[in-house]
């Protein structure tokens, strides 16, 4: 008589450890991707800066040929009156520095404050002369 030899059953699927051990590979990966995801999304965002203090340094330029000095508030500006951006990630605040020069600061606001690298963008006019702070990658450079 002849033994037949005992197979093991088939297994379908996986594990209960298995899976666990890809949920915590799975886990341990986005950790360390989500970072650098939000980091992303805060440098994309300060174009919505750049784009403000552009547009409030035309509406000066406007102003200074209509009145021959730059304005001394925000509220003299029709288009940056609110003194946010327009996607309202920064507050925007406009700082004289005489008739022929000013400052325009964007400050971040709500999510966007967690951009711990470039949390506040400024534009310093003094006549012809600009000077954007701090330079480099802040302003998308």
């Amino acid at each position: 008589m002849t033994s037949v030899p005992l197979r093991a059953p088939l297994r379908r699927g996986f594990t209960l450890v298995e899976a666990m051990a890809v949920l915590a590979v799975a886990g341990v990966l986005s950790a360390m991707a989500m970072p650098s995801f939000l980091d992303q999304i805060a440098r994309s965002r300060r174009v919505d800066a750049t784009t403000a203090l552009q547009r409030l340094q035309w509406a000066q330029e406007r102003f200074r040929r209509d009145t021959g000095a730059y304005a001394l508030r925000l509220d003299q500006l029709r288009s940056v009156a609110a003194g946010r951006s327009e996607a309202g990630l920064y507050r925007l605040e406009l700082h004289s520095l005489g008739p022929d020069a000013y400052e325009a600061v964007a400050v971040a606001q709500a999510e966007q404050a967690r951009d711990l690298e470039c949390p506040t963008l400024t534009l310093r006019v003094d006549g012809l002369v600009s000077d954007r702070q701090p330079a480099g990658r802040c302003w998308g450079q």
